[in-house]
């Protein structure tokens, strides 16, 4: 086990791919970050207030429909963290519906490769990968070398996984 002071948190969506909180928000009925404070209550059972200074970044959807994704990135307490994860379980609405759990992300490589870039080869919904690398770099929560090395391995398990489905590594 690795112990880390630095938590970064994404949750696994109800169609098994790895994601943030968030949804949909109707600009004449509430602000971007009053709908997103409103999905991670839904969603994580958390009642975090967004605002403009959390905003890190926007993009075009790839696929249909084409959306406008926002994303924002808080910085809380562990503590805060903590709370925010048994909430999930216990008051989200949407538990075990539109999400099925919280899951930190690993911000270290293991020397067999385990760790970050494991993490980094499994699916991703839309651009939440990107999303992430972005915030990972630009919140310095691991070093543009470690990361850079990070995806180079993921791409390379992704890779030997499709090439030869037969290729399991198992971490005990």
């Amino acid at each position: 086990m690795v112990k880390t002071s630095r938590l970064f948190q994404m949750q696994m969506r109800f169609d098994g791919l790895l994601g943030f909180p968030g949804g949909l928000v109707k600009p004449s009925e509430e602000s971007l970050e009053a709908g997103l404070s409103r999905e991670l209550q839904e969603e994580m059972g958390a009642s975090v207030s967004v605002t403009v200074n959390d905003y890190v970044s926007s993009h075009l959807a790839q696929s249909p429909p084409r959306l406008i994704l926002h994303f924002y990135s808080k910085k809380i307490t562990e503590a805060e963290l903590l709370e925010i994860e048994r909430a999930a379980v216990s008051t989200a609405v949407d538990h075990g519906f539109e999400v099925l759990g919280l899951t930190r992300v690993p911000l270290y490589t293991l020397r067999n490769g385990g760790g970050l870039p494991w993490f980094l080869s499994h699916s991703f919904i839309s651009n939440s990968r990107a999303q992430l690398l972005e915030a990972l770099q630009r919140l310095g929560l691991v070093s543009p070398p470690n990361l850079e090395e990070a995806v180079k391995k993921a791409e390379e398990m992704r890779h030997t996984v499709k090439s030869d489905p037969s290729h399991r590594q198992y971490l005990c």
